[in-house]
């Protein structure tokens, strides 16, 4: 799962709702939280966010946590003008990788 996902779920858990009433606080189809809290859809757009911060009224620290779990959600990266050969090749190489990458300890 995604940063993002397991916050939104952490959130909601700890205000004690479940999806559907998340859901219908915020506007959205149960369907989509869902979604959302098992990483099928990227991190929402900036509506869907301005309605959980105001909709479960989420003080600065968890506005702060909620933006770094959305910026290590980011399902897209781009390489800098700048890249030389290698960054390209390491990239392609890491791509069809992705999703069955681990950590070595």
């Amino acid at each position: 799962m995604s940063p993002f996902s397991t916050y939104l779920r952490t959130l909601r858990r700890a205000r004690g709702l479940r999806q559907v009433e998340l859901a219908h606080l915020l506007g959205y189809e149960a369907s989509y939280i869902s979604a959302l809290e098992r990483s099928q859809k990227g991190p929402p757009r900036k509506d869907f966010i301005g309605r959980l911060i105001r909709g479960v009224t989420l003080d600065a620290s968890e506005q702060a946590a909620l933006s770094q779990a959305i910026e290590a959600s980011r399902r897209q990266i781009s390489l800098p003008a700048q890249a030389d050969e290698q960054e390209y090749a390491l990239l392609h190489q890491l791509e069809p990788r992705l999703g069955r990458l681990s950590l070595l300890n």
